[in-house]
């Protein structure tokens, strides 16, 4: 590969650098000024269609004002008001005068030519009848469901009929509350007027362009437009509203896009005008509304497309100035990088760039050099690393080993061996110290002498008396130099010698002597990982100390239990025996044959008692079947030695394999032992069953018996019956123990192991 592909990369990244870097905020402005623009023109549109609805919307108010001003008057004319009351009372009683009532009817007709809104007034009586109307056809009509009568009843209303039939015009019906003097409730008049001056008011485009419109649009989803008024029918659309829906049902005032019910969308302002029970709707297409958006937009657009073709003229410039050093500069490293160190970058620049390349060759001069020393220094770090590596496998392997080792005396001859064979030094040597004498002695070596005659006292000047007494390793690459290196014919080729202290915790154990038959054999890396091993070592020790001390302390333990045990049982017995052969000498010597057989039968009695004794503490030891038979072998010799012997019912079942290490198998053991003598010598029992199930998971020991029972919880309290030695010993295999009893009803002791791999 050649540097000229790379230097056409790095020209075009520069390139496309230069052009975003004046690309980007000439798009930003121009997008601002888009965003500002819509939003602008946006603004401008609605707040001059909301001018023109609050114009239309005063007018409307000031028409139903004027209606509502036109029917008080009649109502409050000189002598219109008796009139009005006659008939209303006569209504009220089911009468009718046709005389006085074409005389009201005259006078109403009079007042609607000299309305200019009303075509009919007309009087409704409390229950909603036309009583009398200016047009005598609508007379005895019922208005009582109508929703400007409920109104009328309790003061000025205005009703709109928008769409009432295909030959009615629209109109709208103002009703006002008739009521004596005493404000008592009399009737309704009523005013039905036309909707042409609403007309008018709607057909006003003052504002809205050549698309704009204004209408009227109730709840029930009627629309009255200027058009449907001159036409004599309002538009029903019922229910399918489309995109007016959230224009009319709030029944409040705002603004927003939607679409029409010609599916256009449009940007409108809407108010709701609660006297006509309707929502005024003030509309203009889209498209008109952001006509001038639009062709703020195209400027823009204008205006980033020309900052674009100038970013990438002045950007193209700008790199080829640029990228042509470095186009060079790369093509000086492909050549070094195929192994040509003798190859320099060209330097006629005084800028960055010549720097740079001065830089290279300087740099490409100390690669010739530095690679001419690699190589050897590359074979000794990876020989070190080998021999690192070797030594810390090779400490692990002897950790692992040691661990399971507990006898002092084998483990301290088994870590000379494998220190030997693993590191192949010269000699090695442990010493453990002796407290009581403040000696060193030789334990183990990997050769004569033996270490039976080393005894170094820590007072001495020996090396390893010096790690003792300092806890710190002892290193002599020379020992021809070393004053305090005990020199011996058994060893003549030892010329470096280093010890290492053995200690757990705060406590000095002894020292590790490791010796060489080369000068400065020992490195750093070799002492940290030996001093590691040393602290493994130690802990090895200990813990083969504290196991044979535990051992012993056990074997005191059980002394101690045999020898109560035979105190407070089989020693019981005897002397029962001695008391009971003295007694029947005595009544034999009286002659008294009958007493004296009754006292050899208790005689018989202690016997068997005290044999049954004896024979439970034989089986506390370990019987030798244990080891020989496994568990299952040694429960059923056990069974048969002693509960068998006593006449129990004995029954030992096992369900699987059975394959458990020597301290598992002991443990279970000891409480199958603890059960069985529970039920043989507290329960009563007649039968003894015993069983064994191993599932792959764990190990499952059941003992049962049909004996008398007990009170767990009472038991665990009192600390009888060897209840806690068995969850102890159950404990310590990781498993756990369950005791279920009742009185009467026999016992059952179970024990699940499931995990025995560290055991």
């Amino acid at each position: 590969m050649t540097g000229r592909p790379r230097g056409a990369s790095i020209r075009a990244h520069l390139l496309v650098g230069f052009v975003g870097m004046a690309l980007l905020p000439a798009m930003a402005i121009a997008l601002g000024s888009i965003v500002v623009g819509y939003f602008t023109g946006r603004q401008q549109a609605l707040d001059q269609l909301a001018s023109v609805a609050a114009l239309q919307e005063l007018e409307i108010r000031s028409w139903i004002q004027e209606m509502q001003g036109e029917l008080t008057v009649a109502a409050n004319e000189e002598y219109g008001l008796e009139r009005v009351h006659v008939v209303l009372d006569l209504a009220r009683d089911n009468k009718y005068l046709s005389s006085y009532n074409k005389v009201t009817r005259n006078w109403l007709g009079r007042l609607v030519t000299h309305t200019r809104h009303y075509d009919e007034l007309f009087l409704l009586d409390l229950e909603g009848r036309v009583a009398l109307s200016t047009d005598p056809a609508h007379e005895g009509e019922s208005h009582g469901q109508a929703d400007y009568f409920k109104r009328g009843l309790e003061g000025p209303t205005v009703q709109p009929e928008f769409c009432v039939g295909p030959t009615v015009e629209p109109s709208a019906i103002v009703a006002l509350p008739i009521r004596y003097q005493d404000g008592e409730l009399l009737g309704v008049l009523a005013g039905r007027a036309s909707l042409e001056h609403l007309a008018q008011i709607l057909s006003q485009r003052t504002g809205l362009g050549t698309t704009g419109k204004a209408y009227l649009a109730d709840a029930t989803g009627v629309l009255l437009t200027a058009d449907s008024v001159c036409s004599s029918g309002a538009q029903a659309v019922g229910t399918d509203l489309g995109g007016l829906q959230a224009a009319i049902t709030p029944r409040a005032n705002g603004a927003g896009t939607y679409d029409d019910l010609r599916g256009v969308s449009v940007l409108g302002v809407y108010r709701w005008v609660p006297e006509l029970q309707a929502s005024l709707l003030v509309e203009q297409d889209l498209a008109e509304a952001f006509r001038a958006i639009i062709a703020g937009l195209a400027v823009n657009l204008a205006v980033v497309f020309a900052a674009v073709v100038l970013a990438v003229g002045a950007s193209l410039l700008i790199t080829r100035r640029i990228a042509e050093p470095i186009v060079g500069l790369a093509h000086a490293a492909a050549q070094v990088a195929t192994g040509d160190l003798n190859h320099t970058a060209p330097v006629d620049r005084i800028d960055e760039i010549g720097v740079l390349a001065g830089a290279f060759n300087s740099m490409t001069a100390q690669l010739r050099e530095l690679i001419d020393g690699l190589e050897s220094r590359v074979q000794e770090r990876t020989q070190a690393l080998q021999r690192r590596a070797l030594e810390l496998e090779t400490s692990a392997r002897v950790s692992r080993e040691i661990t399971s080792i507990l006898d002092i005396d084998d483990l301290l001859a088994r870590v000379t061996a494998l220190i030997r064979d693993a590191f192949g030094y010269y000699y090695i040597q442990i010493f453990l110290l002796d407290r009581d004498s403040g000696v060193l002695i030789g334990r183990a070596a990997s050769g004569p002498p033996g270490p039976q005659d080393l005894r170094l006292p820590l007072s001495g000047p020996s090396l390893n008396a010096r790690a003792a007494e300092t806890n710190e390793a002892v290193l002599v690459n020379d020992v021809s130099q070393e004053p305090g290196f005990l020199a011996g014919e058994h060893l003549p080729e030892t010329r470096s010698e280093l010890v290492i202290p053995l200690c757990a915790g705060d406590e000095m154990i002894g020292t590790l002597d490791l010796q060489r038959a080369e000068k400065d054999a020992f490195t750093a890396e070799e002492v940290l990982v030996l001093q590691s091993l040393g602290d493994q070592i130690a802990v090895a020790i200990e813990n083969a100390r504290l196991y044979n001390r535990s051992r012993a302390l056990a074997v005191v333990e059980e002394r101690n239990r045999l020898a109560r045990e035979l105190h407070d049982s089989v020693t019981q017995s005897l002397y029962g025996l001695v008391v009971f052969a003295g007694a029947a000498q005595e009544v034999l010597e009286a002659g008294d044959g009958m007493r004296a057989r009754r006292h050899l039968a208790r005689i018989e009695d202690a016997a068997h008692k005290a044999l049954r004794e004896m024979r439970l503490l034989l089986y506390e030891l370990r019987p030798p079947m244990l080891e020989e038979e496994g568990l299952v072998g040694a429960l059923q010799q056990r069974l048969n030695a002693v509960e068998g012997r006593t006449g129990l019912q004995v029954c030992l079942s096992v369900d699987g394999e059975i394959d458990l290490p020597a301290p598992v198998e002991e443990g279970l053991y000891r409480i199958a032992q603890e059960a069985l003598n529970n039920a043989l010598r507290h329960a009563a029992a007649m039968s003894v069953a015993v069983r064994l199930k191993a599932d792959g998971q764990g190990l499952e020991l059941d003992v049962k018996d049909d004996g008398g029972g007990f009170d767990v919880a009472a038991a665990a309290d009192r600390g009888g019956l060897g209840l806690a030695s068995m969850r102890e010993r159950a404990e310590a295999l990781g498993g756990r123990l369950e005791i279920v009893s009742h009185p009467g009803a026999g016992t059952t002791v179970k024990v699940r192991v499931e995990r025995w791999e560290g055991l």
